[in-house]
């Protein structure tokens, strides 16, 4: 964003928004007024033009019959020598001069005017003299009326001219005012743009800023430019992220140290279950027996939920190694560590795998197939079955691991990846999970460049499918 848009750049959001409205809307008042205007002047040119029109038009044709009239008279005063007939011709003359000096006013007529002034001098003449010399004389109303048809013909014509001259001019109004439209609106729409940047852009920081906070990367720490609220809430997500980074540390730093100091209590419950589980104090009854497998069995369920909460740990802070792994040996390393429960239950394993090796971290390839391997048993319904299949695709090498069991809810699929968060399925076991197996198996999944997923395309059985490079990328 350039100095001069920083400075323009309100303090407040509402200011803003308030200052954009007014400043798009001017030039659209603007031009509104402009039109009226510009609309009034036509109309009352229009107006103007018409009514002159009209009464040039009258005028010249009441002149016409003025001079007929005229003519008519005086030839029966010729005639007749009556002294109203003579005064009824003055008056008609006399009319005919007032309208000729109205018409000259508005209409060029140049010589004809002239000649038409003559004309009239010497017809009030023509009243003066005896009926013989007017009947001698009468002939020059032929010229008269010449004359006044010439000067009718001049003011249609003259009229005609102001006609086209107004349409003219409504014609170039009309451009004036599709180019200040034009103008107006494209100074409207810079505008709209302007005030759209000013305050989408901090908007977007914001967002991109929330986006980060959710995928876990660090957010710019630049300061975000615009209204006051806009920064003020910038802070306050700066803010956010540092207190979930110290939150994040002291959950880890609280799982480490609580880890370790379970692990000093249990050897101890353990030594103890094994003791007696060998009968160093002394025979045990049948019910003592089966009371004492199961405080075994409950301690190493113990030992490995707390080594799920190191893993946890262990897969975001140590490095991976990449190398072709075996997988079949990795997973009866898993099943032997369930024989009793898959015993126990009835369940059916079935193995099918492809002998060519995944590109994995061993490590945290056994941390995965572990966890899979004890959500499929402990999940998994009395007299089932585990189905695991591993095969080499076009593009990844596919680990499934799928059980009989209630079918996971559409609500869960999801958050079943999230730490320390478990569905609403029921687990079939004495102890229940931490609700971080399924987190930790992502996220080693994840770190390996590969990706755990829940394949709901599989109705029949639930199946959790892994997807891991193939040996052959390993140069790539």
């Amino acid at each position: 964003m350039s100095k001069a848009v920083r400075g323009f750049a309100p303090r407040s959001l509402l200011r803003l928004v308030l200052i954009a409205f007014t400043l798009v809307l001017l030039p659209l008042i603007l031009l509104v007024i402009q039109n009226s205007r510009s609309l009034e002047q036509v109309i009352q040119l229009a107006e103007d033009g018409i009514e002159s029109a009209v009464v040039d038009t009258r005028r010249a044709s009441d002149m016409n019959d003025l001079a007929l009239d005229m003519e008519r008279t005086i030839r029966r005063y010729a005639v007749l020598e009556n002294p109203e007939l003579r005064l009824s011709y003055l008056r008609l003359l006399e009319r005919y001069r007032q309208e000729l000096e109205s018409l000259l006013q508005v209409i060029e007529a140049g010589p004809l005017a002239d000649d038409l002034q003559q004309q009239l001098i010497y017809l009030v003449d023509l009243a003066q003299a005896d009926g013989e010399q007017i009947r001698e004389q009468v002939g020059v109303f032929d010229a008269f009326n010449s004359a006044t048809l010439a000067l009718d013909k001049l003011t249609r014509v003259q009229i005609d001219g102001r006609i086209q001259q107004v349409r003219s001019h409504v014609i170039q109004v009309r451009q004036q005012l599709w180019a200040l439209s034009a103008a107006l609106g494209g100074a409207s729409l810079l505008l709209v743009l302007l005030f759209t940047y000013l305050i989408i852009r901090p908007v977007r920081q914001l967002e991109r800023r929330i986006l980060s906070l959710g995928a876990g990367i660090d957010p710019d720490e630049r300061p975000i430019r615009g209204p006051a609220e806009l920064v003020e809430l910038g802070e306050q997500l700066q803010w956010l992220h540092q207190r979930l980074r110290e939150l994040e540390a002291q959950k880890l730093q609280f799982l480490r140290h609580l880890s370790h100091e379970l692990k000093t209590p249990l050897a101890s419950l353990r030594e103890g279950a094994d003791l007696l589980a060998e009968k160093v104090t002394g025979p045990l009854t049948p019910e003592q027996e089966e009371i004492c497998e199961l405080l075994v069995h409950n301690s190493y369920r113990l030992q490995g939920l707390i080594e799920q909460l190191l893993d946890y740990n262990r897969v975001q802070q140590v490095q991976v190694y990449q190398e072709e792994v075996a997988l079949l040996p990795l997973l009866e390393q898993s099943l032997e560590a369930h024989r009793l429960t898959i015993e126990h239950k009835g369940l059916r394993v079935s193995l099918a795998l492809d002998e060519r090796p995944p590109l994995a971290d061993a490590h945290r390839l056994k941390l995965v197939l572990d966890n899979l391997i004890s959500n499929a048993v402990n999940y998994g319904d009395v007299g089932g079955q585990i189905r695991i299949e591993a095969r080499l695709l076009e593009q990844h090498y596919c680990l499934t691991v799928a059980n009989s069991g209630q079918p996971i809810p559409e609500r869960d699929r999801e958050r079943i990846f999230e730490p320390f968060v478990q569905g609403g399925q029921e687990r079939k076991g004495v102890l229940k999970g931490s609700g971080i197996g399924l987190s930790i198996a992502r996220e080693a999944a994840i770190s390996m460049g590969g990706r755990l997923t829940l394949n709901t395309a599989m109705t029949e059985l639930v199946c959790f499918e892994l997807c891991l490079p193939k040996s052959a990328d390993k140069e790539s």
